[in-house]
């Protein structure tokens, strides 16, 4: 009889009978096996939790893929509660699609994110197509955050509770042990199931998820000293007869077939096996961590009062020492900051956006928005860090994957007000200067619009900078009065500035921008006076402050959008051309454009509920007042409501009225939506608004507006698709049907 079974004996009979035999100066050691199994692997929580109430504690920890992330942190001192509260908190959504929140996207860079059909790196020498993988640029953030206490400590036996984990080595097809480094690493690597995440290079070894060849590592916590041994397992088990009818149940029977055979070798070192019932939940539902704990918890109960004997026989030969507490770990400081895989940007750059130096204490919550910034600047397909004690010193390593300099977009669009176009942009970091950005955006169709910029940053951190910005676009106005006409009006404006910028945190941005506008108005109607158009060069300083803290540029469930813009313009030039005559006034000749200073106020406000429910709640306020706007010919300085999105710079979306319908001077506005995903990615919205108005030309007092609507909407891979109806009520309304519909696909800028 061996050993083990002798002291089992040995423990069960004195607890049973009160045996005063001489026990034995050792206390035995007991071990925690946790298997693999993706999201099923979180009801090792539930057999956690029963332990914890059975006064058990594991001496070793040993886990592979999601055992590996659960037995970690349970190594570094997370009870079963709290392991639960993170499994929730955890935007499991993110982590398997690869996305990353709009809101941790600097700001500047929003306009590109998630908002085109293609997103292709390219150099100069080869176009790249991305990789298909999970890069694991969140899940990775998720580990470094909650493994923060174990950041300085690189030899696993050395946490609270011993620990190892088992990855498999793609380039030898041979399992890894992983028992020393960086804790996060050696749980991503475990974890990293083929085709949904990359694997993960530590030294030599290209590492994926250890569960293709041992998914129950049970001779591994034998072998650190466990006498005892408790598993759990929620992996593979052989498929039934009935499951092996189709293909699906075929692959993962000949795939899985080496994890099984090596669970049926290790089972038999376990002396306490749980194994809870997890049919009928799929192996990615990870949001379904409330019924995986109970399973987990329900399938230990019925070994509780064994465990609760085996605690009482364990502490006989002498109380467990207490957990050493290292969870309340907050500060680390560095001695050395090292920077690996960059080629394109330098160092000082990489640190400068992080903004810590050596010597200096950080924390996590400051590390972590560091990494935000430095992912949000869209330089690196992935990047990351990793804490590695050498000797005395503590070194921060920051692990790059560069995306190339240049990067081409590419998208359709089509709606009502600017028929088809295609889009098509390019942006360039660190060229042709360092600390650079150059965005060239253009939507190529009749109603084209051009957006190029030129970013420089001046400081350390990035979060100052200056910009040579260029804009332009032409756009209908429908039924537009001029003088004593009325009819369809082309606007072509062309805008050339200069702002000072400066970046907070992720989510706002303030310039000061001075500006030089050209701007046209060209009837599409043959006029009775023979006009062509009509021309004004404007001198505009604009403050603007934003803020976007949206979640998701499209059918966005929270996050906030704000505006404030107050600006002074001065008109230079007035032009008008009959015929082929083309007359220019000024200041000293004014003719019919008035050349008064004027000054604009300009704020909006939107901010959407979280989603409960399927259903998102959202509120807009907007307000406007132009100081000087006596009538069309005056500045050509009024604002244009009505559509779903902004047309231009002075177009505001209202509902219930085609784009650009209302030429306005000042108006205030409320409005609200309520946005229901009755199927996934499919969205009906029912929305409405009312403003008061003072259209263009108007000397005094207000109009009321209303409108409200319906619309479908789908997130489709070409982009946004919306259709809906709206009916708007206003009482100077001439030449449009108060009932529309709108219908819209694709991207736009």
């Amino acid at each position: 009889m061996c050993y083990k079974n002798i002291l089992l004996i040995c423990l069960l009979f004195a607890v049973s009978f009160g045996s005063s035999a001489q026990v034995p100066e050792r206390r035995p050691s007991l071990g925690l096996v946790l298997s693999g199994g993706s999201a099923l692997g979180i009801a090792h929580i539930g057999v956690l939790k029963v332990m914890e109430e059975a006064g058990l504690r594991p001496d070793y920890i040993t886990g592979t893929s999601m055992g590996s992330i659960i037995g970690g942190f349970y190594a570094l001192g997370y009870s079963a509660d709290s392991l639960l509260k993170i499994c929730k908190a955890v935007n499991w959504d993110l982590i398997l699609s690869n996305k990353v929140p709009q809101n941790r996207i600097i700001y500047p860079e929003k306009k590109h994110f998630n908002n085109s059909i293609i997103s292709l790196p390219v150099s100069f020498e080869k176009l790249k197509l991305p990789s298909g993988m999970i890069s694991g640029q969140q899940i990775e953030n998720y580990l470094s955050f909650y493994g923060w206490p174990a950041a300085d400590i690189s030899d696993f036996s050395k946490l609270p509770i011993p620990f190892a984990c088992v990855a498999t080595d793609l380039l030898t097809v041979k399992q890894v042990v992983l028992r020393k480094g960086y804790l996060p690493d050696a749980m991503r690597a475990s974890s990293a199931i083929p085709s949904l995440f990359s694997p993960l290079r530590i030294d030599t070894a290209i590492l994926s998820d250890g569960g293709f060849l041992r998914n129950f590592p049970a001779l591994e916590v034998k072998e650190m000293g466990a006498d005892i041994i408790i598993g759990s397992y929620t992996a593979f088990h052989p498929a039934t007869e009935e499951e092996l009818g189709d293909l699906t149940g075929i692959v993962k029977q000949i795939v899985m077939s080496r994890s099984i055979e090596d669970f049926e070798e290790n089972k038999g070192l376990v002396d306490y096996l749980i194994s809870p019932k997890l049919k009928g939940i799929s192996s990615l539902d990870f949001n379904a961590a409330d019924s995986l704990f109970n399973r987990g918890y329900k399938a230990a109960l019925p070994f509780k009062d064994k465990l609760i004997k085996l605690a009482d026989s364990l502490d006989k030969y002498g109380i467990q020492k207490p957990l050493e507490g290292i969870l309340n770990k907050q500060y680390y400081s560095f001695d050395r900051i090292d920077i690996t895989g960059n080629n394109i940007i330098p160092d000082s750059e990489i640190i400068g956006i992080l903004n810590i130096r050596t010597g200096e204490k950080v924390d996590k919550f400051k590390l972590s928005e560091g990494m935000d910034l430095l992912y949000g600047k869209a330089w690196f397909e992935k990047v990351k860090y990793r804490i590695e004690p050498r000797n005395d010193s503590l070194i921060l390593i920051i692990d790059c994957m560069e995306r190339p300099k240049f990067i081409l977009y590419g998208s359709v669009h089509y709606d009502n007000a600017l028929g088809s176009g295609v889009l098509l942009s390019l942006s360039a970091k660190n060229f042709p200067t360092k600390a650079s950005v150059i965005d060239l955006d253009y939507y190529l169709a009749q109603y084209y619009r051009i957006r190029n910029s030129f970013r420089q940053y001046i400081n350390r951190n990035e979060k100052m900078g200056f910009s040579i910005d260029f804009y332009a676009d032409n756009t209908l106005m429908p039924r537009l009065d001029i003088g004593s006409e009325t009819g369809d009006i082309l606007s072509r404006n062309f805008s050339t500035g200069l702002s000072i910028n400066r970046t907070l945190g992720l989510n706002q941005m303030m310039n000061l921008s001075f500006s030089f506008d050209n701007q046209y108005l060209i009837p599409k109607y043959v006029s009775e006076s023979f006009i062509k158009n009509y021309s004004y060069d404007n001198v505009t300083l604009t403050y603007n402050y934003s803020v976007n803290s949206l979640d998701k540029q499209h059918f966005p469930d929270k996050g906030v959008i704000l505006d404030i813009s107050a600006g002074a313009s001065d008109l230079i030039k007035g032009h008008i051309k009959t015929g082929s005559t083309r007359k220019s006034y000024s200041k000293d000749d004014a003719g019919p454009f008035s050349f008064d200073r004027y000054y604009t106020l300009r704020a909006n406000y939107r901010q959407y509920l979280t989603k409960v429910n399927n259903f998102t709640f959202s509120f807009r306020g907007d307000a406007l007042y132009i100081t000087d706007c006596d009538s069309v010919l005056a500045q050509n300085n009024f604002f244009l409501l009505g559509g779903q999105v902004s047309l231009n710079k002075r177009s505001v979306p209202v509902t219930g009225f085609h784009p650009n319908q209302i030429p306005v001077k000042a108006f205030a506005g409320l409005g609200t939506e309520m946005d229901w995903e009755f199927f996934k990615d499919v969205h009906l919205s029912l929305k409405g608004n009312i403003f008061a108005i003072q259209e263009a030309g108007r000397e005094k007092g207000y109009s009321l507006i209303y409108g409200y609507g319906a619309e479908i909407g789908y997130m489709s891979i070409i982009g946004p698709i919306k259709a809906g109806v709206m009916h708007g009520i206003y009482e100077q309304e001439k030449y449009f049907s108060k009932i529309k519909a709108y219908l819209s696909v694709g991207y736009l800028f």
